[in-house]
């Protein structure tokens, strides 16, 4: 009844343990999928991606080491142009003259504006009538106000549909009759402003009878053939010079003109520039793949842990309940006083044997507990093999004689003078965990154990040989897994939680040693225990 409560509740604990992880097993793989997908999708795309900033990039650098000598080309083309015209173009004349030297082929022509008229070269007679109106109509404007928005009529609905007027004349001082114009303080600076694609180049000049300009209009296009050349000589691919209606957009001064990378450069060295992208990418993969595979193993590890949590509780649970309902049920009865001499020296040595294998339950758990975290026992056995297990083997042959166990050993006279540096308490409690299985599957017959110790290289093989129905071979691959037993032992009601042998290669091996099974027949087993020699 008690086997059959015990498998109820492994069952239900693991059923739960699996309920509590499907979901985050499904979460997870959920979540690596598309982290999977999304991944593949970048790296598709990630060698053009990263090729495409390179090339922007490259342009950037290149159209910014371009300016200045672009920047530097279009002063020098503008103060020509500038110098020419010298303090101002001429007052007080019918006629303006064409400045000596010509004009440069971007300039489309030069004016004048004083006491209210426009003046134009001769050569530049055409100019007033290929300009909209509304540039001659803000000269006076802009010299008075320099860099202010541009009067439009047309925004202003002002002008009559049809009509083209000009009206460039505002109230200025007139002069004492027989004086003439001329020219009051420093020179002013030049500056450009622009209205629907034509660009004006003026200064304003403070004379006499108020303020003047004169100046020249730029051809943008013509002007940016001087330019970019430059731009092209450095690398640059189809680069263009535009002029801009926002100031603070332009890359250029004082005109406001912009000037674009066009297309982006050729890089040198692709193909190489690809094979190392290609190498990064592959390392990106190779981590991922090992992300998952690491996660998954986390996963998997901690569902281990949960499998052996959910049966240490469920195993040690049914051996904790079987001793102590022996307890209660035996000193019941004997409370009771009831019982003959026979029957209570029976339940007297009932009730030994519980209490021992209930010490014997609890010392292996806490061994187990002390060498998952990491603790060993400090203790070292230091000594001749011929002094110290003879010793270990008589005390163990007691005990076990106590149990109704035949022991014999046997120690090879060689091994008399070898050192051996071991703890003798973790060797016997090997043994005995040993022993305490071949009692445990005796199946009727009267359990015997032979112990023999033999010299391997560098190594004390002590060889522990039982006379037990043996192992299955299916049984052996989980035979030092924790908590793992048999179909055999639950259904035969075998006590153990199946932590012996488990417990014996652990401890085996914290003290430099190991424990395997060698054989396992019809006959028995044989199982060998390897300690170190000491030097």
């Amino acid at each position: 009844m008690l086997c059959q409560c015990t498998r109820a509740g492994l069952y239900l604990e693991r059923k739960r343990m699996k309920k509590k992880l499907t979901p985050v097993l499904i979460i997870t793989a959920i979540l690596v999928i598309i982290a999977a997908v999304w991944q593949a999708k970048e790296a598709a795309t990630l060698e053009d991606t990263l090729l495409e900033i390179d090339r922007r990039t490259q342009t950037e650098r290149l159209l910014a080491l371009s300016l200045p000598e672009v920047q530097a080309e279009l002063n020098n083309l503008l103060q020509a142009e500038s110098d020419k015209m010298g303090r101002h173009l001429p007052f007080n004349t019918a006629n303006i003259p064409q400045p000596a030297g010509g004009k440069a082929d971007f300039n489309r022509g030069y004016f004048l504006y004083a006491e209210g008229k426009l003046q134009f070269p001769a050569e530049d007679a055409g100019l007033r009538e290929s300009v909209p109106s509304v540039i001659w109509r803000n000269i006076p404007h802009q010299a008075r106000n320099p860099h202010t928005s541009i009067d439009d009529p047309e925004a202003r609905k002002t002008e009559m549909a049809g009509v083209t007027t000009m009206k460039v004349s505002i109230a200025e001082p007139t002069l004492p009759e027989g004086e003439e114009l001329r020219a009051t303080g420093d020179m002013e600076p030049f500056f450009a402003w622009t209205y629907k694609g034509q660009l004006v180049y003026m200064r304003p000049i403070r004379t006499n009878a108020g303020t003047a300009a004169d100046g020249f209009l730029i051809d943008p296009a013509k002007l940016a053939a001087h330019l970019i050349p430059i731009l092209q000589k450095n690398g640059l691919q189809a680069p263009q010079i535009e002029l801009t209606i926002d100031a603070a957009k332009g890359n250029l001064a004082p005109l406001p003109l912009v000037v674009k990378p066009g297309q982006e450069v050729d890089l040198p060295n692709v193909e190489e520039r690809k094979a190392a992208l290609r190498g990064t990418i592959a390392s990106a993969w190779m981590i991922s793949i090992l992300t998952v595979i690491v996660l998954f193993g986390l996963l998997a590890f901690y569902a281990r842990v949960e499998r052996r949590r959910s049966d240490f509780v469920s195993a040690v649970t049914h051996e904790l309940r079987t001793p102590l309902t022996s307890f209660v049920l035996y000193t019941e009865m004997l409370k009771s006083g009831e019982l003959t001499a026979e029957k209570e020296k029976e339940y007297h040595e009932t009730l030994y044997n519980e209490s021992r294998r209930l010490g014997h339950l609890v010392e292996n758990v806490l061994a187990y507990a002390k060498l998952t975290r990491g603790k060993v026992r400090g203790r070292q056995d230091i000594g001749a093999c011929g002094k110290l297990l003879p010793a270990l083997f008589a005390k163990i042959k007691e005990r076990l004689n106590k149990d109704g166990v035949e022991m014999q050993y046997t120690l090879d006279s060689r091994l008399q003078l070898l050192s051996l540096h071991t703890d003798l308490l973790s060797i016997e409690q090997i043994l005995l965990n040993l022993a305490d299985n071949a009692v445990k599957y005796a199946e009727n017959k009267k359990p015997s154990v032979h112990i023999s110790v033999i010299r391997t290289h560098r190594m004390l093989a002590i060889r522990f040989s039982d006379n037990g129905p043996g192992i299955a071979p299916e049984l052996q691959k989980d035979l030092f897994r924790p908590f793992s037993r048999s179909a055999k032992a639950e259904s035969g009601r075998k006590p153990g939680v199946g932590l012996g042998l488990a417990l014996s290669r652990d401890m085996a091996r914290s003290i430099g040693g190991d424990l395997v099974l060698e054989t396992s027949s019809d006959k028995g087993c044989t199982f060998v225990l390897t300690l170190p020699l000491g030097e």
